[in-house]
Order: structure tokens, then C-alpha cells, then sequence
């Protein structure tokens, strides 16, 4: 039992490393890079809200702190019935850049609002961020708009949760992070198949020329992995920030009730999926529970070294391929 755990393990390790080796995102450098001037771009920030009172304030104030103040901030206010709507008009009078559109009733999802906030913008270049996000820094957005129309129609970035606490915030983080190895990895290495619509950015033009939602509008996700695989076979060119200054992080369900039911939620649209992209996806998800269950097994037999030599090997190859 005890050289099967050990074979298992390895076997795990190998199969993350190959898969790392083609598909996984490459660790980032940390050096300061330089933006291009994007004074004369002209972008929209499409955010959707429904009953997020709570986030008004400190999400609008850290898009207005932007370097340069985004030329347009388009709200839709999706059916709020708690502050939304008063904290969100008090911003109106404060800056010319700020615009809100208040719908009757929410619905199932955020893909109607959203796309009448496509629709309505006034701007080709979209950037999409959620009412519970705050980017890393003044840079986010020129970051994200970055050569977006001259080199690409599509561009993704990364939204990790705010550090939470407990068992349920460290496995969380560690969700997130393997998300985002998987789609930018794969968007790097030629193969993308989803995003995450907290930090989005593509061309208005090219939403449109594929359908925008409707496609998938029945179901209740797909607004960041369906769409994105829309933009692909469509032609799209697809680019990928990574670094700590271009991400958006949020708010993550603070019970598993909820968490269950988010995940459940955008799980939903992977049945429709192709089945490469499937099974390529698998393999990592496979490689995880056979290092995993190595593990458990090292330390039921009292291998503890053996198990925390397998968990540092893990760990390097993921360090090694990835930054946060």
C-alpha cells in the first residue's frame, strides 16, 4: 500500500508537470512594466448591481482613482430595492463620467443588464468588472485596455477572492488560483476557453458581431466562459494579464451554502462545453486527487516525510508556473 501511495503520487506530480508544461499560465515577473499611453483611448466600465448598497462607495471611488479617470463608468442598476439606487445617483453630480441606468425589475443572472450595458455604452471598448471588486491598483484599467482593438478583441484578466478567514477562505484562494492557472494557461497557450466576467475586457463590436449573449441567454451563467468561446471561433484575438496590478479581486460567499450554490451556478454551463476542452480540463483535476490521496495515505502510514516531500514538489512546480 505504501509503494502504491508513493507511485500514485507521482504519477499525480508527473501529470501536473506535463500539463503545466503546455497549458499551465508561466509564473510572472514582478518588475514594473510599462502602459501605453491611453489618455486618447476611449473605454466604458460596465458594472451590473443588484442590491450592493454595501460595495457602492468603495467600488466607484477606486475606479475614479484610475490612471487616467476612466472616460466612461456605466452603471446598471439591475432591480435594486435597498440603497443602491440613492448612493449611486449621489455619485452623479460629483463626476461627468459616471452614468446609471436604472432597471424596473432583476432578473435571473446578469446577462440582460449586462447586455444592455454593452449595448448602451458609449464606447467600443468594453472593460467588466463586478459590483463587489476592487482592482489592485490605479493601473487596472489601463492594463486591461492595453492594445485592445490594434492587437486584440478580447482580453483576460484575474479576479481572486479578498483573503478570507478559516478553512473555508484558504480553500477559496485556492480555487480561484487553480482557475486561473487553467484559462489563462490554456489562453496563453493558444487554447482559450473561459474568463471571469469581475475582469473582462473585449471590443463592443466584436460582442455584437457574435450574437452578444443570446446564444446562451437561457442559462443562468456563460456570460465569461460561453461567450469566450464565442469570440474564438469567431476569430478573436485573445489577450491575458496576470500581473497583481491588473487584477480585480472580490468578495467570495462567506458560508458553503452559498459557495456551493455559486459554484453550482457557473458550473452549469460547462455541459456545454466542447468535449477537447473537457478532457483537457480533466487532467489537472485528476493529477490534484491522485497527489492528494498519495498524501492522505503517506501520513495513514506514517510516511511523513515521504508526504511532505510530495507536498513540496507540488508546491514548487506551482510555484514555479504561476504569481499571484
Amino acid at each position: 500500500m505504501i509503494g502504491f501511495a508513493t507511485i500514485l503520487a507521482l504519477f499525480g506530480l508527473i501529470t501536473r508537470g506535463v500539463w503545466a508544461m503546455y497549458f499551465s499560465a508561466r509564473r510572472k515577473p514582478l518588475s514594473s512594466i510599462p502602459i501605453k499611453n491611453i489618455q486618447k483611448i476611449n473605454f466604458s466600465i460596465v458594472v451590473c448591481m443588484h442590491n450592493e448598497d454595501q460595495h457602492v462607495d468603495a467600488l466607484i471611488n477606486s475606479l475614479l482613482d484610475q490612471t487616467p479617470t476612466p472616460p466612461e463608468i456605466l452603471i446598471i442598476n439591475d432591480g435594486s430595492t435597498d440603497d443602491t439606487s440613492e448612493k449611486l445617483n449621489a455619485f452623479l453630480d460629483k463626476n461627468d463620467s459616471i452614468r446609471v441606468i436604472h432597471l424596473k425589475s432583476g432578473g435571473i443572472g446578469k446577462k440582460r443588464p449586462l447586455a444592455t450595458g454593452i449595448k448602451e455604452a458609449k464606447h467600443n471598448i468594453i472593460l467588466c468588472t463586478d459590483a463587489d471588486c476592487i482592482p489592485q491598483s490605479n493601473d487596472w484599467a489601463a492594463l486591461m485596455v492595453e492594445n485592445l482593438g490594434d492587437k486584440y478583441q478580447l482580453k483576460l484578466g484575474v479576479s481572486l477572492p479578498f483573503k478570507g478567514s478559516g478553512f473555508l477562505g484558504k480553500l477559496q484562494s485556492f480555487e480561484a488560483e487553480r482557475i486561473a492557472l487553467n484559462y489563462i494557461g490554456m489562453a496563453e497557450s493558444g487554447y482559450p476557453y473561459m474568463g471571469v466576467g469581475r475582469n473582462l475586457a473585449f471590443l463592443k463590436s466584436s460582442w455584437e458581431s457574435v450574437g452578444g449573449f443570446d446564444s446562451h441567454i437561457h442559462i443562468a451563467s456563460g456570460d465569461d466562459d460561453l461567450f469566450v468561446q464565442e469570440m474564438v471561433e469567431s476569430g478573436a484575438s485573445v489577450g491575458t494579464v496576470v500581473r497583481k496590478e491588473g487584477q480585480s479581486n472580490s468578495v467570495w460567499p462567506n458560508t458553503w451554502r452559498k459557495w456551493m450554490n455559486q459554484m453550482k451556478r457557473h458550473l452549469s454551463a460547462s455541459t456545454n462545453y466542447r468535449k477537447s476542452t473537457l478532457v483537457l480540463l480533466s487532467l489537472p483535476v485528476i493529477s490534484d486527487l491522485m497527489i492528494y490521496i498519495g498524501v492522505v495515505l503517506e501520513f495513514m502510514h506514517s510516511n511523513v516525510w515521504i508526504a511532505i516531500g510530495i507536498l513540496g514538489l507540488n508546491a514548487m512546480i506551482r510555484g514555479l508556473i504561476f504569481r499571484t
